[in-house]
C-alpha cells in the first residue's frame, strides 16, 4: 500500500504554533554559532509522564518502583506546557514507560493540541486498546504515533519484548487505521520503530510486508546500544557484514512496499558524526520535574523545572555544557563517547557499560541517580507492580 507522506507533513505543519518557528530558527542559529547563553528555549521536548511499563523488554533499562515519582504529578505538566510548549515544535511522550498506561494521558495530549504543539508518542501497542483509538483518531490531538516492533515474527517479537502479544498489537494496529480511513482523518500517522540486533536483524526485511496492511507508514530502524548486563554480541558493531546486508534488502522492501524507511548510519563508519546541537535544541524533563540534556545523560540531573526552567536552561551548568561539548575535556564526559562526535567506528559508541564512570558530572553528585543492575531494577519493579494488582 503506498501512502503520501506529503500530505501529512503538511497538515502537520500547519498544526504547529508560529512562534515554535521562529524559537527554532533562533535555536539553529544559536548552536551554529555555540552560544553558551541562548535566548531561545527548546524546540524539542521529551516528557516523561510515567516510567511504569506493562512490558519487560530484554535491551531495556528498567526504571525500578512502579509507584510515587515515577508517575508525573499532573499539575507538573500543566505548568511546563504552559512556560515550554508555546514556543516548542514538537513534544515526545516516551523514555522509559509506556504513555498509554498514564491515567490522565488524553488530558495531556488535549492541552499540547491547545497550545498547537506537534505531539509524538511511542508505544508498545498492547494498550492500544478499541476505546483508545476511537478517542485518539476522534480528537486527532497525537500527531505521530510510533510502535516499538521488533521482529517479524512472533517468535521474535515475543522473545525480545517479554509481555508482548504479536497478533494483539497488530490487530489494534489495523484497527486504528480501520478508523482512520472511515472518518477520513490524517492523524495519528503510524509508524514503527525496530531496534535491530544481531538476532532480529534478518527480519527486518520482512517486517514491511508485516506491516503494510495495518496502515504504517515508516519504519525507523534505530541500533542497539548495549546497556548493563545485556550480551554486548548483541550489538550489529560486531556483526557488519550482516548489517550492511540486511539493511540493503531493507531499502528493497521499503520501496516494493511503498513504506518510508530511516536506517542508522553502518556500525563501523564515520557516518553520523556531526557537530552537537542537543544543548540548543533538546531537553527532558522526568517525572519528578528534573531536567536532563539528551538521553545519554539519563544519570545526570541538572536541576529541576520548579526551580526556574530559564535558571537551568540559561545558567552556569549549561553554559558549560555548551562551551566545552566540542574541546577534548567535555564538562560532560560522555561527550567524549557519543556517536555523534565519533561516528558509528567506536566500541564505546554501542556498549554503555565500557564508561559508566562518564555518564555523571563531577561535582554534581547530589544530582544524579545510581546505576543500577538492570536485571534486579527489573525484579524489583515487578515486584512493586504484583504488590499493586
Amino acid at each position: 500500500m503506498s501512502h503520501n507522506p506529503l500530505t501529512g507533513a503538511l497538515a502537520l505543519l500547519k498544526q504547529v504554533n508560529p512562534g515554535a518557528y521562529l524559537n527554532a530558527f533562533l535555536a539553529y542559529a544559536s548552536g551554529r554559532l555555540r552560544v553558551t547563553k541562548p535566548r531561545s528555549l527548546p524546540l524539542k521536548l521529551d516528557i516523561i509522564l510515567t516510567k511504569a511499563c506493562n512490558l519487560r523488554c530484554t535491551f531495556c533499562i528498567s526504571y525500578g518502583s512502579l509507584t510515587g515519582e515515577r508517575w508525573m504529578d499532573f499539575g507538573l505538566y500543566e505548568r511546563i506546557a504552559r512556560r515550554l510548549f508555546p514556543t516548542a515544535f514538537s513534544v515526545l511522550f516516551c523514555s522509559g514507560g509506556e504513555p498509554l498506561l498514564y491515567p490522565r494521558l488524553r488530558e495531556a495530549l488535549k492541552l499540547a493540541q491547545t497550545h498547537r504543539t506537534a505531539t509524538i508518542m511511542v508505544s508498545n501497542g498492547m494498550l492500544l486498546d478499541r476505546e483508545t483509538a476511537r478517542w485518539l483518531v476522534a480528537d486527532q490531538s497525537l500527531h505521530d504515533l510510533r510502535i516499538s516492533f521488533d521482529g517479524a515474527s512472533k517468535e521474535t517479537l515475543e522473545r525480545i519484548r517479554r509481555g508482548a502479544r504479536y497478533e494483539t498489537i497488530l490487530e489494534n494496529l489495523a484497527y486504528l487505521t480501520h478508523l482512520k480511513r472511515r472518518q477520513g482523518r490524517v492523524f495519528p500517522r503510524l509508524s514503527l520503530r525496530y531496534v535491530v540486533m544481531k538476532s532480529n536483524a534478518p527480519e527486518l526485511p520482512e517486517i514491511f510486508r508485516v506491516v503494510a496492511p495495518q496502515g504504517v507508514e515508516r519504519v525507523e530502524a534505530v541500533s542497539l546500544i548495549v546497556a548493563n548486563d545485556l550480551d554486548f554480541q548483541e550489538s550489529l558493531f560486531n556483526h557488519r557484514q550482516l548489517a550492511a546486508e540486511v539493511f540493503a534488502q531493507a531499502r528493497c522492501q521499503a520501496r516494493q512496499y511503498g513504506i518510508a524507511l530511516k536506517l542508522p548510519p553502518l556500525p563501523g563508519s564515520d557516518a553520523g558524526r556531526r557537530r552537537c546541537r542537543q544543548l540548543w535544541e533538546f531537553c527532558q524533563i522526568d517525572t519528578d520535574g528534573s531536567i536532563r540534556i539528551c538521553y545519554p545523560s539519563w544519570r545526570q540531573r541538572l536541576g529541576f523545572f520548579d526551580d526556574g526552567f530559564e535558571r537551568v536552561w540559561r545558567g552556569l551548568h549549561y553554559q558549560r555544557l555548551r562551551q566545552t561539548v566540542d574541546s577534548s575535556i567535555p564538562y560532560f564526559p560522555y561527550c567524549r563517547h557519543c556517536y555523534v562526535h565519533q561516528g558509528f567506528n567506536q566500541k564505546s559508541s554501542h556498549h554503555q557499560e565500557l564508561q559508566p564512570e562518564a555518564y555523571t558530572i563531577p561535582g554534581l553528585e547530589d544530582l544524579q541517580v545510581p546505576f543500577n543492575e538492570r536485571r534486579q531494577e527489573n525484579l524489583d519493579a515487578w515486584r512493586s507492580r504484583e504488590r499493586l494488582h
